[in-house]
């Protein structure tokens, strides 16, 4: 065993790793390495680069029988792993005519020829899957040492006479397939510290997108996409990140630019080029450059732009532009970070819209409960009073005053919250014109304490005190009505009693599980709105049996004025 054969093969793998340590720290070729779209000037700078490093090898490699015992095989299958499948080749074929060239015809000139040429294909067959698992060492030990075994075959296929090739390959078989898939795993490993850089970045990139959007939440909460929250945002971004400069825009125009570098550089606020793309396919583009007539041509001499579209129900609304250096290493950590950013923006939107859609849903069937006024009731309650006009004028205009007031008050509430009282004058209106019309049937008591600071949702207890009317009381020959009101350590209690039948328990059931037919509009829209506003173990708590039902409403007595408030923006936030 010749060990000067082991003791090259060392010393060059050597070599190549300070090559390689230099090389990583050259800012163009960091550039070209952590690229993942490379370009043709790019992938022609990588093979000459790998092809170099491969013709290097060979020179450096140590003679024997004939023959080179070299790291070639290095630099070729380096170049595919690390720079693609095309360079793999490319440096492959570099390396191969080479090897060809300085021994015309010699022992192993076309053999070693072949091989290497095979190699760069098998490093530009495995490449995506060593890059893809993020270049492992064993990953590499054994494509490589794969590769160097079929080298040793093609010499003893190829070169002639075979006793000689066989001597050859005794010779170099071991130094050359075990040391080079070694040598392998620390030339890569010294390129690799690159990508975790990257991965770092993005990483970094990653966690900002986060940070902004909590930043800019209580822009996004309003779900006005304008000029005005855009700049807002458009400070949050540049504050926080190291970027040039932002932009955003619709479908038709730039609504705000940010960045003391684009001032003088914006032609127009005209959509450019980049923003069109960006909305027709809803996709993350780049540019470098744009065309004379675009608004960030001058821009774009100086910096590269980052499109990222603004969707809502994937249907895109708007565009983000982020700018950065033009000459940076890699533009993929600001390409995920505009991509993320973006994303996390749309989804805020979208929740906004929901809130919005939310907010519509409850407004209309707030509207709904107020338009609900039975015409039965006011066809009754008008012969009531007018069965009274004659024998008890004074009894009449009373009643017309109820009557007017129910109707002011139904139509006037506005959708938002009202005092206790104001609410109980409501109900008494309505309590008045019931008990005109039943008279010694139906017994009403009302009990209310004074001086409660307490405001509650409008229009909740009259289609509750409606329905112990209706579908209770007057179920009996003498009905009674209890309204019950208590100041309790945590909340306001009301209690709506009644003396009839009791309510089914499907009723209930599906009261509950919001499945209540639509005849019961006035129960359910009350249930799910104090739901909706005081949570969703908060609705009407009901108690029934065939002894009457009582009807309980707890309205929360620390947290009244923050309720209202919360409410209030809910509402008017749109």
């Amino acid at each position: 065993m010749n060990f000067e054969i082991f003791k090259s093969i060392i010393l060059n793998i050597g070599l190549l790793v300070v090559i390689a340590q230099i090389l990583a720290r050259v800012r163009l070729i960091k550039r070209y390495i952590v690229r993942d779209n490379h370009t043709i000037r790019d992938k022609f700078a990588l093979i000459i680069i790998f092809g170099m490093i491969s013709i290097i090898s060979t020179h450096t490699g140590y003679g024997v029988r004939g023959a080179i015992a070299n790291t070639r095989v290095i630099g070729v299958m380096a170049g595919g792993f690390i720079g693609g499948p095309v360079v793999g080749i490319g440096a492959g074929i570099i390396g191969g005519i080479h090897r060809y060239l300085i021994d015309i015809n010699g022992f192993t000139a076309i053999s070693c020829a072949i091989s290497t040429m095979l190699e760069g294909g098998i490093s530009a067959v495995s490449a995506n899957y060593v890059k893809k698992n993020k270049y492992k060492g064993p990953d590499l030990f054994l494509i490589t040492f794969i590769a160097e075994l079929m080298q040793m075959i093609i010499i003893l296929v190829i070169a002639k006479p075979y006793y000689s090739a066989l001597e050859l390959v005794q010779d170099i078989a071991i130094p050359m397939v075990i040391f080079n898939p070694l040598g392998m795993v620390l030339f890569v490993g010294v390129f690799n510290f690159i990508f975790k850089e990257k991965e770092y970045e993005i990483g970094n990139k990653v966690s900002m997108s986060f940070d902004v959007t909590k930043q800019c939440l209580p822009i996004l909460r309003t779900g006005i996409y304008n000029e005005e929250n855009c700049n807002k945002m458009g400070d949050i971004i540049l504050d926080s990140s190291k970027d040039l400069a932002v932009i955003f825009t619709d479908t038709k125009n730039i609504l705000s630019f940010k960045g003391k570098k684009l001032h003088n550089l914006i032609k127009s606020r005209e959509l450019p080029e980049l923003a069109n793309s960006v909305i027709k396919s809803n996709k993350v583009c780049i540019a470098e450059e744009a065309s004379d007539s675009d608004s960030l041509h001058k821009a774009l001499d100086k910096m590269i732009a980052i499109g990222a579209p603004l969707s809502m129900n994937d249907e895109v609304f708007g565009c983000m532009i982020i700018f950065t250096h033009k000459f940076k290493i890699s533009f993929h950590s600001e390409v995920k970070f505009a991509e993320g950013l973006s994303k996390l923006f749309s989804v805020q939107y979208e929740l906004s819209e929901t809130e919005k859609q939310k907010e519509l849903l409850q407004k209309a069937e707030f509207h709904a409960l107020q338009s609900q006024i039975n015409p039965h009731f006011i066809f009754n309650s008008l012969n009531t009073i007018s069965a009274f006009c004659r024998e008890k004028p004074d009894k009449a205009r009373d009643l017309l005053i109820d009557l007017a007031t129910y109707f002011r008050n139904s139509i006037q509430t506005q959708d938002g919250f009202v005092s206790i009282y104001d609410e109980m004058e409501y109900v008494e209106a309505y309590l008045q014109l019931e008990k005109a019309r039943f008279d010694d049937r139906l017994l009403l008591t009302v009990e209310i304490p004074d001086n409660l600071d307490c405001m509650m949702p409008c229009l909740i207890l009259q289609p509750i005190v409606e329905n112990a009317v209706k579908h209770g009381a007057m179920k009996r020959k003498k009905g009674v009505v209890q309204i019950i009101v208590e100041k309790e350590k945590e909340h306001i209690k009301i209690s709506v009693c009644d003396n009839g039948l009791g309510m089914p328990k499907e009723i209930i059931d599906q009261l509950k599980n919001n499945t209540l037919a639509i005849s019961k509009i006035g129960l359910s829209n009350v249930h799910r709105r104090l739901c909706y506003i005081y949570g969703k173990d908060n609705g009407l708590d009901i108690h029934s049996s065939e002894n009457g039902t009582i009807v309980n409403i707890y309205i929360p007595n620390s947290n009244v004025k923050n309720v209202q408030s919360n409410y209030e923006h809910q509402v008017t936030g749109y």
